[in-house]
């Protein structure tokens, strides 16, 4: 870990100019040395294009980040525009050379505004660049390797290459040769990263599959619900009718239930079946598969179609059914686990989307749990994605409730409640009580989705409801850091109305945030 620095004159200058900008700025410091997050609405100058007012705004401001003046050690990558608001991206090089996965991005509004900054600019790289390709491994012996280790040489579909990169692991540097091979029989796509100096592999990952569909049986989103039954125990017969034949979208070649979005790879005696048909029945973990893979795909593919194509837009590892544990998300690893038992979570589709719920939230803001507030906040979200999620499903039946199987026989008939009665901060209970603490943040979020038509009697106004909230609640993540509260949150709401719809029903927002009293 690197040793706290003190922020330099220059710096705190800068960090005046931002205030006279917006005095309501956000500014999170990285721990060593440099701006990670800006949280504002700052004006910049307008020069003839977009690209260059922001080049030039890194330029004036850039000791904050820790990048050169010149902005020469950074590198256009991209510009994206979704939900009137516009992403550019940079990434940083030294001495030339790409540094991976290290990227500063600007998000701004239609008046052209930055409304936020992220920063994992890394300082501290040590390298001469030069003396080590001049004596280190050649890139065609770091292909040689490459294909040894993938047992690459009797399937490649076509020359592999290879260039350099600066790999950061474990705050520490490497420097590779990013081999990209493409294999055949079947389709695969790897890049192998080989340390230049010794050859060793430090890394390798999957970037293709070839994609399939395959059927299987599911529960949407449970027996409770599709079968209109409170009354059901874990020994109950579930019949046919609980079942919902669906199509597994993504699937690669190999047989699993491996894809886009969702990999089960941990989950034990899993499925195979290369005819890519999966259909089991409750009492079956490879039925819980299916679930799992099914759900989370299916979530993904929702998140893309509200406009958002870069949230957790990635394979999510999975053991469906995982003993002697409760069900989570590995804020580490990425992973996700569902708890085997008499009810295993996964055949609860509610437990499912929860926890890949934190997936999303983590995804657009890493550590949010670090205060009991938004711990509750990742917790509250996790609950209001699965209840509005499947809010339409066989009619709307126990919607309110979140995990109606799951949670069977308990006086609640569900494991929460995004209905309840609590309000902040008379029923806030602190000290790592996320679970309980979460239901004030899940119904604040579910009165939104009410107030904004989710109690119409029209389907068609519910749908529209269901999907505007829960795009407002994504888009607000954006305006968070790892430190925010519930009043940062609801802050963060009513800025994402404002970006995305102008404003409109921000009476209506306001009050049931107030009344929930987190804003």
């Amino acid at each position: 870990m690197g040793v706290m620095i003190e922020h330099t004159d220059e710096q705190n200058e800068l960090v005046e100019k931002l205030k006279i900008l917006d005095e309501n700025v956000k500014i999170l410091w990285s721990g060593k040395g440099i701006v990670s997050l800006i949280d504002g609405l700052i004006t910049i100058p307008i020069t003839k294009d977009i690209d260059e007012s922001v080049r030039h705004f890194l330029m004036e401001y850039s000791a904050l980040f820790g990048i050169k003046k010149d902005v020469s050690d950074l590198k256009f990558i991209a510009k994206s525009y979704d939900h009137d608001t516009y992403h550019i991206k940079y990434q940083q090089f030294y001495q030339e050379i790409p540094v991976l996965y290290t990227y500063i991005s600007i998000h701004l509004n239609l008046d052209f505004k930055i409304i936020m900054i992220n920063n994992n600019y890394k300082l501290f790289i040590e390298l001469d660049t030069e003396a080590i390709l001049n004596g280190g491994l050649s890139k065609e012996k770091a292909i040689e390797i490459a294909h040894e280790y993938l047992n690459a040489q009797t399937r490649l579909k076509r020359d592999s290459t290879a260039d350099a990169a600066i790999l950061p692991k474990e705050d520490q540097f490497y420097l590779t040769w990013e081999v990209k091979v493409a294999l055949k029989n079947p389709s695969e796509g790897h890049h192998v990263y080989v340390d230049v100096r010794n050859g060793d592999i430090i890394k390798k990952m999957d970037i293709f599959k070839k994609k399939s569909t395959g059927k299987g049986n599911v529960f949407i989103p449970n027996p409770v619900v599709a079968l209109r039954d409170l009354n059901l125990t874990p020994e109950s017969a579930i019949s046919e009718d609980a079942y919902t034949k669906v199509v597994l979208k993504g699937l690669d070649s190999s047989g699993f239930l491996s894809g886009e979005y969702v990999d089960t790879i941990y989950t034990p005696g899993r499925a195979y079946e290369p005819s890519y048909l999966f259909y089991y029945k409750r009492g079956d973990s490879k039925f819980c598969e299916v679930m799992a893979y099914y759900h989370i795909d299916s979530c993904q593919r929702f998140i893309q179609e509200l406009g958002f194509q870069n949230v957790c837009n990635k394979q999510i590892k999975v053991n469906a059914y995982a003993e002697g544990t409760g069900s989570y998300f590995d804020f580490d690893t990425k992973e996700i686990a569902y708890a085997a038992g008499e009810l295993p979570d996964a055949e609860d589709a509610d437990i499912i989307i929860h926890e890949y719920a934190h997936a999303v939230l983590d995804d657009q803001v890493p550590y949010l749990n670090l205060t009991d507030e938004g711990c509750a906040i990742e917790q509250g979200f996790a609950d209001f994605l699965a209840a509005c999620f499947f809010s339409e499903e066989n009619e709307g039946f126990n919607r309110e409730a979140v995990g109606d199987w799951n949670g069977i026989g308990s006086v609640l008939h569900c494991i929460r409640r995004v209905d309840n009665l609590k309000y902040y901060p008379e029923n806030f209970l602190g000290v790592s009580r996320c679970d309980a603490d979460g239901e004030i943040w899940s119904a604040a979020l579910w009165d939104i989705y009410l107030v904004l038509g989710g109690k119409s009697e029209d389907k068609d106004k519910r749908l529209k409801a269901r999907d505007r909230s829960i795009t407002l609640v994504i888009e607000s993540h954006f305006y968070l850091n790892p430190l925010s509260k519930f009043i940062d949150g609801a802050d963060a709401i009513i800025t994402a109305n404002k970006h995305l719809y102008k404003g409109i029903d921000d009476e209506k927002i306001r009050g049931v945030l107030i009344k929930r009293g987190v804003f």
